[in-house]
């Protein structure tokens, strides 16, 4: 068999594995709700665990900045109101 011959079928053998990663790699992400911006976050969030090194405690403006109408809950009821509770509006 030629060496152009083997060349082109170690192409391909390297092409239809990677093709196979991509395709696992994007089933996997899309089950998990997960966006190409994730990718950064959860690399350092990783190697953070990976090297021991403590997580970082986030503040409330941090923990409230991330709030988006998608993410909040709505309001819940408590039923009639009672005692000296005032309205809301």
């Amino acid at each position: 068999m030629s060496e152009l011959v083997r060349e082109a079928l170690r192409h391909y053998d390297r092409r239809a594995w990677w093709d196979e990663v991509n395709a696992y790699g994007r089933q996997s992400a899309e089950e998990r709700g997960l966006r190409e911006g994730d990718v950064e976050r959860l690399i350092h969030e990783s190697r953070r665990r990976a090297s021991g090194q403590k997580q970082e405690t986030p503040t409330l403006r941090k923990l409230v900045a991330q709030i988006t109408r998608k993410n909040r809950y709505s309001e819940t009821s408590t039923g009639a109101q009672r005692g000296k509770e005032k309205p809301s509006s």
